[in-house]
């Protein structure tokens, strides 16, 4: 078997959709040996978690500060701007992140942390200043005819691109607006984005939002891995049509309360999906207090057991892979490989 480190550079490099197919060619096999006999499909929604810390606007910029140095030392290390003037800023953005974190919890931090925060974004704003000069150079240097250092200038490139946009977000707060739509977290990977679930614990998660439909037998028959947080409803659509693909023929959808609204109901009619036992939102429809819908909506509770071990067992708490296409095949394998053992245990 190999190890998994050369699965994850193979499906890295060939993409989600080799492992799409995977999963697809399995459940249709599934479905000729008939180990997937019901008509019904459990939906429901979950967060995986991205490979990143905590994010703050203070840690951003001194992380902004030292990605921008390994990016610049990369590019002089290729014979590129040698003689462009970067200055390290890293040990000065280390001091005051530790002032920062010794800030935290004390009478009046708030003002003395929006304070070094500001700081920090000085300090990472003449480190990006400094970049975009060795930048020019490299490239100038390249139409020139230096032959090596392409690779190492469009990295450059695109961490000056990600680091102006968390300057950007960072002025914005400290300005005073709180909300930022479609917020950067992190600059390793930046299409993660937080995620408010609501749970007492933890309100916000920061990765990606996760749709997974499967069967009462135990098969994970459609998932789809979404940037951002789209409504619950938003996704049905997708979840049913990706187990109707694969010839499953769906007759029942459960769903919890989030999918029972006009969205929802438009998607299920474009499907031809007459039966749902899905609650509504707002006030509860009459049909919903009888004995015999209860009875039925018990089924949809098995959705999130399953969740539950694919978290617990095929790692969907947290993604090793970075960016959205690496979320997908961590996702993906955490899938097929559930399905596999589910069709070996029924066969």
């Amino acid at each position: 078997m190999p190890h998994p480190t050369t699965l994850m550079k193979l499906t890295r490099r060939f993409g989600p959709e080799i492992v799409e197919d995977l999963n697809r060619e399995l459940l249709r096999l599934a479905l000729e040996r008939k180990l997937i006999r019901s008509r019904r499909l459990r939906v429901d929604t979950t967060a995986i978690e991205a490979d990143v810390r905590y994010p703050t606007d203070s840690g951003l910029c001194a992380h902004a500060t030292s990605r921008l140095k390994r990016a610049v030392d990369s590019v002089k290390k290729a014979g590129l701007a040698a003689r462009t003037r970067f200055r390290d800023r890293r040990r000065t953005a280390g001091k005051l992140i530790r002032r920062v974190t010794h800030t935290l919890g004390r009478r009046g931090s708030k003002e003395s942390i929006n304070d070094l925060t500001g700081k920090l974004a000085d300090i990472a704003r003449k480190a990006h200043r400094d970049a975009e000069r060795v930048l020019q150079n490299a490239r100038r240097a390249l139409r020139g005819g230096a032959r090596h250092g392409k690779a190492q200038v469009k990295r450059l490139a695109e961490e000056l691109r990600r680091v102006r946009r968390i300057l950007d977000q960072t002025a914005t707060r400290l300005a005073g607006q709180t909300t930022i739509p479609d917020r950067m977290i992190s600059l390793a990977d930046p299409d993660a984005r937080p995620i408010r679930r609501g749970k007492p614990g933890r309100p916000t998660e920061f990765g990606y939002k996760a749709s997974v439909a499967d069967t009462p037998e135990g098969f994970v028959v459609s998932h789809q891995v979404y940037a951002g947080n789209p409504y619950d409803a938003d996704t049905l659509e997708a979840a049913v049509a990706g187990a109707q693909k694969i010839g499953m023929k769906v007759r029942t959808v459960l769903a919890d309360r989030a999918y029972g609204n006009e969205t929802g109901d438009r998607a299920l009619d474009a499907l031809g999906i007459d039966d749902r036992v899905i609650p509504r939102t707002g006030r509860a429809a009459p049909i919903e207090a009888t004995r015999a819908w209860k009875r039925r909506y018990r089924l949809r509770a098995g959705a999130e057991g399953r969740i539950s071990a694919l978290k617990r067992r095929r790692g969907w708490t947290r993604s090793r892979l970075k960016g959205h296409k690496g979320a997908q095949i961590w996702a993906g394998h955490g899938v097929f490989t559930h399905n596999l053992d589910k069709m070996v245990a029924l066969a």
